[in-house]
């Protein structure tokens, strides 16, 4: 489609462009196009800029499968003739030269401080294993739907999935006696206590939970608890290496609809996460393996691994503000 900019939104968790598009019957109808997060384009190089209004562009993509005015970028051209796809990159790739790394801390731990993100958001590290379900967990899912999805309102899921996910560029910020988190979807801040073992009686409940490290060698053991209730895969339409013994029960919630049948495992005030991270020899790669427990809803832990790699791309805040709901009627 070729039409005229009319908007642009670099948004989370999708950034938008808007241009009116005139048919053979001389019909003008303003079209809309997803493209990648804002934060990872503008972290690319992609500005507002680029975007002059009333200038012409070609869009290449997907429809929406319901919407006749929005569709899914995959290539756009410039009225000035330059041609990018999705994933380009303008100006630095952000990467940083090892050298400069200060590996190790004075007092010999592993120098995990800086801005870390997923060198390839398209790369999937480490894998996850299979759920298994107890009979409380499948009924906790049982209705899920997408509606009931954290991220499409804007709020963050849990600290182990969410601190890949959309290839944010997340902050760490380390000291003797503490380790902070910030996130780079959706923002969610952490801190992991390197001084104390036990949970405040005071704690509320909460997506971050209280999280408790220490440092074995090279590795630094985290144990989380403190959890409210909330997702561990939160419903999006697809269940992936889910087991359930329940034969009625595994009919209902995998009858497919759309692709792959409905997904959701959520998380009970039980939950416990530990996690390792890894910092590799050069300091430029950080690597975490994780384990959910949950005595209520999980049958077995729920393990993945994961990796992200130093940048010096800055942190930006999400500033969460979802589209995807917008529709013509």
């Amino acid at each position: 489609m070729t039409g005229k900019i009319t908007r642009i939104r670099l948004v989370n968790p999708h950034a938008y462009v808007y241009f009116d598009v005139i048919d053979d019957a001389g019909e003008v109808t303003n079209m809309r196009c997803a493209m990648e997060s804002g934060s990872n384009m503008k972290r690319s190089g992609w500005t507002e800029e680029m975007f002059e209004i009333g200038s012409e562009i070609t869009i290449n993509g997907f429809p929406d499968r319901d919407d006749p005015t929005t569709c899914q970028m995959n290539q756009i051209i410039f009225e000035n003739g330059v041609t990018a796809d999705r994933h380009s990159t303008f100006g630095d790739d952000g990467s940083i030269i090892a050298a400069e790394r200060q590996i190790e801390r004075e007092d010999g731990t592993p120098n995990i401080d800086g801005n870390w993100a997923v060198a390839n958001p398209r790369e999937r590290r480490g894998g996850r294993s299979t759920v298994t379900l107890t009979d409380a967990g499948l009924a906790a899912v049982a209705v899920a739907s997408p509606a009931d999805n954290p991220r499409f309102n804007c709020q963050i899921t849990n600290i182990a999935l969410d601190w890949v996910f959309n290839g944010m560029v997340n902050a760490i910020a380390q000291s003797d006696t503490e380790i902070i988190m910030t996130y780079g979807f959706m923002d969610l801040v952490r801190t992991i206590h390197l001084d104390r073992s036990h949970m405040p009686e005071d704690l509320v409940p909460n997506r971050a939970g209280y999280s408790v490290g220490e440092w074995d060698g090279d590795t630094l053991d985290v144990t989380t608890t403190g959890f409210d209730e909330g997702w561990i895969m939160a419903p999006v339409g697809g269940r992936a290496h889910l087991a359930i013994d329940d034969e009625e029960v595994a009919d209902h919630l995998q009858r497919p609809k759309g692709r792959g049948g409905p997904q959701a495992v959520k998380n009970s005030e039980e939950l416990t996460v530990t996690e390792q991270f890894i910092l590799s020899d050069d300091g430029t790669v950080l690597t975490r393996e994780y384990a959910f427990i949950d005595p209520v809803y999980l049958a077995a832990p729920f393990e993945g691994a994961d990796e992200v790699t130093l940048t010096a791309a800055p942190y930006d805040p999400y500033v969460c503000d979802d589209l995807t709901n917008e529709r013509t009627e």
